[in-house]
């Protein structure tokens, strides 16, 4: 039904009458406004080595010629390094997968195979998710959970591998917050730990090594932003920030609590052990100097929150040079922009998987596909896409 057969003034009452429904939750977003108002603080800038990690989207690194699909896994740090590259069969199972963690195997992605190395697991035994892929309705959920994973098993081996020596102050970024919901409750600890044990072995060395996260989303971000925004509670001419209240934090999630509870805020279970998914704790930023720059939610170590100042001070220093997002950390948008593929490069791995296929083939099938790739395009596509 079009617009114009709708009547607007019904249909205006009736969104007003659910808005008034919700106007209690507004209230009580904007007292919580308030109180971070109350308590925003200023930064100053230091100096720092800002590294940071990206894989690069999904959707970005998949190459397909039905029935054919293999997804493309690949992160680069902000330097121009690839840390991993791997290619995975749409339909791999994770037993097909368990080689990217065998020692001297021609698949095996370094990084992953040193975290389950340390941990004494296998890839099956880091995630329940990982079972999905090869599934039907679950597999797309799972290689999200794989790519998650491997982003980990990057900032794992940035922190702790002892043949990677940092020098002087240095912030890893990871983009995307401290926390995740890839990895088994009983085994995120255990990487939480050695990452703490893996700072304060460069700490030995008098380098200090901060982690941080920083997301251009946050479920906390959104439920507040309007109240945010009502209250001017970052309307400053200078960079600051604030740190969110764990109640406020809590209310703003409708999901289990193993995404906010870090070691600091859990107790631990009959065998001992401690259960959660996180080890950040969250902070709103505005790294600009103008009242209306972007806030954005960043993580912090929950066992470096005392250091919370100077951390958010040299992440200013690189936020500030951000472009072409403003005030955004530039060392995640170099890394974004050293791991994204052009079209014209995803062209060029297609023909490699097309003449994959041709090599399987006699001469005249082969002939038949390359007709189909290049002959056998939509013309109605290239119509509008040349219109």
């Amino acid at each position: 039904m079009a617009l114009a057969n709708l009547d607007l003034a019904a249909l205006r009452e009736k969104i007003l009458a659910a808005y008034r429904a919700d106007d209690p939750i507004l209230v009580k977003f904007r007292e919580y406004a308030r109180r971070l108002r109350n308590d925003i603080k200023p930064l100053r800038t230091y100096a720092v080595n800002a590294v940071s990690f990206v894989s690069a989207d999904g959707g970005d690194n998949r190459l397909v010629f039905n029935p054919a699909l293999v997804e493309l896994v690949r992160v680069v740090d902000s330097r121009g390094n690839q840390c991993v590259l791997d290619a995975v069969p749409g339909t791999a199972s994770i037993d097909q997968l368990k080689d990217r963690v065998t020692a001297g195997s021609p698949n095996a992605v370094a990084p992953l195979q040193r975290l389950c190395a340390d941990l004494g697991r296998d890839l099956e035994g880091l995630s329940y998710l990982l079972k999905g892929l090869g599934q039907s309705g679950k597999s797309t959920g799972a290689m999200r959970s794989y790519r998650d994973i491997i982003e980990w098993a990057v900032l794992y081996d940035l922190a702790t591998n002892p043949g990677i020596q940092w020098g002087g102050d240095t912030i890893l970024v990871r983009d995307g917050l401290l926390r995740t919901k890839s990895f088994k409750r009983e085994v995120f600890p255990q990487i939480d730990q050695k990452l703490r044990e893996g700072v304060a072995s460069h700490a030995k060395r008098n380098v200090i090594l901060s982690l941080v996260g920083v997301a251009k989303h946050s479920a906390v971000l959104g439920r507040l932003a309007v109240a945010l925004e009502l209250e001017a509670t970052f309307h400053k001419p200078f960079p600051c920030y604030v740190k969110v209240p764990d109640d406020i934090e809590k209310d703003c999630y409708n999901f289990d609590l193993t995404w906010f509870n870090t070691y600091e805020t859990t107790e631990p279970e009959d065998d001992g052990q401690r259960l959660y998914q996180a080890m950040g704790r969250m902070y709103l930023v505005k790294f600009g100097d103008h009242p209306f720059d972007p806030v954005w939610p960043v993580d912090i170590a929950a066992w470096q929150t005392n250091q919370t100042e100077r951390i958010l001070g040299q992440l200013t220093v690189d936020a500030q040079q951000g472009f072409p997002i403003p005030d955004y950390p530039m060392c995640i948008q170099r890394a974004h922009d050293y791991a994204k593929l052009s079209g014209l490069e995803v062209e060029v791995l297609q023909d490699l998987l097309v003449r994959g296929i041709c090599d399987g083939l006699k001469s005249d099938e082969a002939e038949r596909l390359l007709r189909l790739k290049h002959l056998g395009r939509s013309l109605a596509a290239i119509r509008y896409k040349e219109a």
